[in-house]
């Protein structure tokens, strides 16, 4: 005679509140791996464009400085014929052509009928520093503004003469003096900056 036993059944599988539970945890996992996506995600691009920034700044304090120090007191004749002083400079809130003068070290790759000097002229209009520059250190075509800096709230220059003084224009006697440095100092984008360069290294 075969004996009947009762049958034992195991429940498997999740109950509905395991389940709600689960799923909030997942929830809560997912969000915050969200989070830390997106911080990661602003952090990278903050870094990129403060590295960014200070790339623009870097290149426009080389240019600068390559300029100035190439700065030579070679007076020059505008359009009608006069004269005019080898450097001009001036410090106003919001100017226009800031400084001017004759610098060397223009490449001549062509071989064309002229020397190695132009005219450089740095501009600030439109909360915007740009640079021209002459072919010809006398008149002759004038290139398309390069840009350089933009944001640019305020703007200081002084300039400091071979006495030591520091002015806020320059304005001299004889069409070839040069200063002996010049100091920038401007607010771009809520940031102050200052910086110094010495003027024609090698007429000094």
């Amino acid at each position: 005679m075969r004996q009947a036993f009762p049958r034992s059944y195991e429940t498997t599988g999740f109950t509905l509140i395991e389940m709600m539970v689960a799923l909030l945890i997942f929830s809560i996992l997912s969000v915050a791996g969200v989070i830390l996506l997106r911080g990661a995600v602003d952090s990278n691009e903050v870094t990129a464009e403060n590295l960014g920034e200070m790339a623009e700044m870097q290149r426009f304090v080389s240019l600068v400085e390559a300029d100035l120090n190439q700065a030579v007191p070679r007076a020059y004749r505008d359009q009608d014929g006069d004269r005019n002083a080898a450097f001009s400079g001036q410090s106003v809130d919001q100017p226009d052509v800031f400084f001017a003068f004759t610098s060397g070290g223009q490449s001549n790759i062509n071989d064309a009928p002229r020397s190695n000097l132009h005219r450089v002229e740095y501009h600030l209009q439109d909360q915007k520093i740009t640079r021209l520059h002459h072919v010809m250190t006398d008149g002759g075509a004038i290139s398309e503004p390069a840009h350089l800096l933009s944001g640019i709230s305020a703007l200081e220059i002084r300039y400091r003469d071979k006495g030591g003084i520091w002015l806020d224009d320059w304005r001299t006697e004889r069409l070839t003096d040069l200063p002996r440095a010049v100091e920038l100092q401007f607010t771009q984008n809520g940031r102050s900056y200052r910086h110094l360069f010495l003027v024609g290294t090698g007429y000094l």
